[in-house]
C-alpha cells in the first residue's frame, strides 16, 4: 500500500511538472552586437541570444546587456508581452570611440631634458604645449617647478557619462633636468554633481594623446 501510494505521489508530481513545462511561455532574447552579454536577475546566461522562460510563477525578468565599447542597457521583460523575439541593440559608447586605451593614464612619465635646453627655455615650452591643449592653467610655479591645468569636461551624452582630463607636471632631479608628467583622466555620470562620481579611468581623450609625443619632441632627450 506504501509503495503505491509512493508511486501515485511521483506520477502526480511527474504530470504537474509536464502542465507547468506545457504553460511555460517562451521569449526570445537577440542582441546586437551578437557578442555582447546577457543577464537575467543578475546572473551571467550566455552570449548574444537567449530563451526567456516563464513559469506560472515568473512574471518578468529583469535584463541586462552588455559589450566592450558598447552602452550598456537594462530592462524588463513581462510574460505578458506579447512578441515571440525580443531585439536588444546597444549603442556604440561614444567615449571610447574618442578615446584611447593608455598604460600612462592616470600615472606619471618622466622625459628627461636634452642636453642644450635650460630650465627656463624648458618651462616656457611645456607652457606652450600646455596651452596649445588647455583653456586654464590653474598653478605654474617656477620657482617650485610645478604646474598644473584646471579640469576639462568632455560630456558624451549619448553615453550618459563625463569625462573630465588634467595635466600635473613637476620638476625633478634624474641625472640633470627632467619633469614628470601626469595626465588625470576620470570618469562620472552625466548627472554627477561637482567632485562626487568621478573614477579613475584607464582611457585618455584622442584629442590629448598628441600631448605626450609633443613635450617629447620640444624637450626630451632623443
Amino acid at each position: 500500500m506504501k509503495k503505491s501510494f509512493i508511486v501515485v505521489v511521483a506520477i502526480l508530481c511527474s504530470l504537474f511538472a509536464l502542465s507547468n513545462e506545457a504553460h511555460a511561455k517562451r521569449i526570445k532574447i537577440v542582441t546586437n552586437p551578437e557578442f555582447a552579454k546577457i543577464y537575467v536577475d543578475g546572473n551571467y546566461v550566455g552570449d548574444g541570444v537567449y530563451f526567456l522562460k516563464f513559469t506560472r510563477k515568473d512574471d518578468f525578468f529583469n535584463i541586462k546587456v552588455e559589450a566592450p565599447g558598447y552602452v550598456e542597457k537594462t530592462m524588463r521583460v513581462y510574460k505578458h508581452d506579447s512578441r515571440k523575439t525580443i531585439p536588444i541593440d546597444l549603442r556604440e559608447d561614444e567615449s571610447i570611440e574618442a578615446s584611447v586605451e593608455s598604460h600612462l593614464a592616470n600615472k606619471y612619465f618622466t622625459i628627461n631634458v636634452r642636453d642644450g635646453v635650460d630650465e627656463s627655455t624648458a618651462w616656457k615650452l611645456l607652457t606652450q604645449v600646455m596651452l596649445n591643449y588647455f583653456d586654464e592653467m590653474k598653478t605654474s610655479d617656477k620657482s617650485s617647478g610645478f604646474m598644473n591645468t584646471a579640469w576639462e569636461i568632455d560630456k558624451f551624452p549619448e553615453s550618459d557619462v563625463k569625462i573630465r582630463t588634467m595635466v600635473q607636471i613637476k620638476e625633478i632631479t634624474n641625472d640633470g633636468l627632467a619633469y614628470q608628467i601626469r595626465i588625470s583622466s576620470e570618469k562620472a555620470p552625466l548627472d554627477a554633481r561637482g567632485e562626487h562620481g568621478f573614477v579613475p579611468w584607464e582611457r585618455i581623450l584622442k584629442k590629448y594623446e598628441p600631448l605626450i609625443n609633443e613635450m617629447q619632441q620640444r624637450i626630451g632627450k632623443n
